[in-house]
């Protein structure tokens, strides 16, 4: 398995007027999902929203590197107000990492007693 991710991004203000006057460019779900495939990634879910986030993305990448190289030819066309990219683990994965995380002997401790 690859990069699992959840991507958000708020659109310029100037990005989504362009939206709304050029009728190819609102499905930015699929402009995406072509993206992602083009750097070897698998669209899992797309979804609309509003308030904070205009969409909101779900997907598999190869590797990191991949996910980054994405992520920055994305951010080089100034589309996005901000976005934020969310690392994901399946269930198992989520369970075998709390389980490293209790069975690992470390000196790391808070910085509060």
């Amino acid at each position: 398995m690859g990069a699992l991710v959840l991507y958000m991004v708020k659109y310029e203000n100037n990005q989504k007027a362009a939206m709304l006057n050029n009728a190819p460019m609102r499905d930015r779900a699929a402009i995406h999902r072509k993206a992602i495939a083009d750097f070897g990634g698998t669209p899992i879910a797309q979804y609309g929203s509003y308030g904070e986030y205009d969409m909101v993305y779900i997907y598999e990448m190869p590797d990191d590197v991949s996910v980054a190289a994405n992520l920055h030819l994305t951010d080089s066309f100034g589309l996005a107000k901000y976005s934020k990219i969310v690392p994901l683990l399946n269930a198992g994965d989520f369970v075998r990492s709390m389980k490293a995380a209790a069975e690992v002997e470390t000196e790391y401790s808070p910085a509060t007693t």
